[in-house]
């Protein structure tokens, strides 16, 4: 990519009206935490299609789209520094290559691009699932003042999902609700002597532990763990209804029996009443 290093937070941009809520969400992230940003606009040309348009300068038209996107930011986030970084690709991988040095991606909901191979949100799914870096879409109400609600499961990645989310409630002077969902566990599946109220005693037990480390980083930051009953999925939209942000991992390791988490990250993406991070593994993450 021809431009400056990219760090901070990078948004992957298409021009749409998804795009505006996501350099919106962005912007001010980037203000919150002191970084800049980069918008990206990834424009691919199809050669041998069935359909010739010799009128279309498809890279003019690309750097219209992202030079719009770049003036939006500078017009309503001023103090923000911000480039813009046009690149021809595959838009999945340009971005995932970026998560290599950002801190951040921030994409919208999905995208409405009028010309083909300048649609970004068909490739959201891609870019969360294969992202080095958290991945936030930016969904559902971006002005809610709540609470950053956090899927857990026991997992190195949801461990990672709790530092993000409390960072983040630091950062924005919220609070954290950690929720573990319990899905129960079938009589002939247990092992003897055991039950399942002892069970889930244990994992309330190593959820709190999980916690501690966090609010002794982050002692300003008021926070609860529950364990709900319920498929995951339903459990945490539920738990997002009046959330600032929903925080999860990109999938489940089933650190805790019937908390799975993970398999369900692409339907939160896909439903949740708030904007949504997706964490990744960490690079060598410590059990």
């Amino acid at each position: 990519m021809n431009a400056a290093p990219i760090t901070g937070i990078v948004v992957g941009y298409d021009g749409s009206e998804n795009g505006i809520r996501a350099l919106d969400w962005a912007a001010e992230e980037a203000r919150t935490r002191g970084l800049p940003m980069t918008v990206i606009h990834v424009f691919e040309v199809f050669v041998g299609g069935p359909v010739a348009m010799p009128l279309v300068d498809l890279r003019s038209l690309a750097q219209e789209t992202l030079d719009g996107g770049v003036d939006h930011v500078r017009k309503e986030a001023s103090d923000v520094p911000v480039q813009g970084v046009l690149v021809q690709g595959q838009a999945a991988a340009k971005l995932i290559e970026a998560g290599k040095t950002a801190a951040m991606i921030v994409l919208g909901p999905r995208g409405l691009g009028g010309f083909a191979g300048l649609v970004l949100g068909s490739v959201s799914a891609q870019v969360v699932a294969h992202a080095p870096c958290p991945v936030v879409i930016a969904r559902g109400d971006l002005d809610t003042p709540g609470r950053v609600v956090v899927g857990v499961d026991g997992s190195p990645i949801s461990r990672a999902a709790l530092a993000l989310a409390f960072a983040e409630a630091e950062l924005h002077g919220s609070s954290v609700h950690a929720v573990a969902a319990w899905e129960s566990v079938p009589v002939d599946d247990l092992p003897p002597l055991a039950d399942e109220a002892g069970m889930r005693k244990a994992a309330t037990t190593r959820l709190d532990q999980l916690m501690i480390p966090l609010r002794e980083l982050h002692p300003g930051v008021d926070a609860q763990a529950e364990i709900v009953v319920g498929p995951p999925r339903e459990v945490l939209l539920d738990a997002a209804r009046d959330a600032r942000l929903l925080v999860v991992g990109s999938r489940g390791l089933g650190g805790f029996r019937g908390l799975l988490l993970g398999s369900v990250s692409q339907a939160l993406v896909q439903h949740a009443p708030c904007p949504v991070a997706v964490v990744h593994a960490p690079q060598n993450p410590a059990d």
